[in-house]
């Protein structure tokens, strides 16, 4: 077991505190305005964006200067990441996010029903539970989806798994979970839980990466790091275009 002098565990202590914010979604006169990337390009992408399907990330990059987070250039704020459902397709972005269903984790502060939800990918409501505007049209040509060449049995998978989290809370000491941990292991034995992978809290981009990970045995943590940031998700090279498939695009 690590021992951590005070100093050290304030300081840890700060750093995961700022990476939940990664997930925090602000109110639109709370939005920074974009801070110029220390180095770089932003990501190959396509742009525009026509249809999303079931198994999509949807990512808006978060700010460039949270401790252990990768660049992507004109990250701003604190980012956000959600795991498409049920697709749609339209020409005008709007229609098409408002006729996707996606989960997500919220760090908001709302019933546990409602801290990992499926919703709409676009819809307007007073109350927080039901409103979704973390993909709307302030983040126009800031947005990313990223999709994952896989059969559609892994991205059934991948789906069932983050849906049975719902219940679950948001929470920014949520952490990765990895196959042949002994605790999680023996929790599972008890009956605790249903498999090494499974957690009681999350945050977005977390459950969007262990939801693959646990299918696919695939990281799409760019830098692998203690915690994965909306822009870790962004730069990993699984999302690379080729010339036969669209991995990444910028809307």
């Amino acid at each position: 077991m690590i021992m951590w002098k005070p100093r050290a565990k304030k300081l840890m202590n700060i750093i995961i505190l700022l990476t939940v914010l990664a997930c925090n979604n602000m109110q639109k006169n709370q939005i920074p305005a974009a801070l110029p990337s220390a180095s770089g390009d932003l990501p190959q992408a396509t742009e525009g964006i026509t249809e999303l399907k079931r198994g999509d990330i949807l990512v808006r990059p978060n700010l460039n200067l949270f401790p252990g987070t990768s660049i992507v250039p004109s990250g701003m704020g604190f980012g956000h990441a959600a795991l498409v459902v049920t697709g749609y397709r339209h020409t005008h972005v709007d229609s098409l996010l408002a006729g996707v269903q996606i989960i997500e984790s919220i760090a908001r502060d709302v019933s546990t029903d409602y801290q990992i939800r499926e919703i709409s990918g676009l819809v307007k409501s007073r109350f927080d539970a039901l409103n979704n505007d973390n993909f709307d049209g302030r983040y126009a040509g800031n947005r990313y989806r990223l999709r994952l060449n896989l059969p559609e049995a892994q991205i059934d998978s991948i789906l069932h798994f983050a849906q049975a989290q719902k219940g679950d809370r948001s929470a920014w000491n949520a952490s990765k979970a990895f196959p042949g941990n002994s605790f999680n292991d023996s929790l599972v034995r008890l009956g605790l839980r249903q498999n090494w992978a499974d957690n009681d809290t999350w945050y977005c981009s977390h459950l969007v990466w262990q939801s693959v990970f646990y299918v696919t045995g695939k990281d799409i943590d760019v830098n692998e790091g203690y915690m994965v940031y909306p822009n870790d998700l962004i730069n990993a090279d699984i999302f690379d275009n080729t010339p036969t498939f669209s991995g990444r695009m910028r809307f």
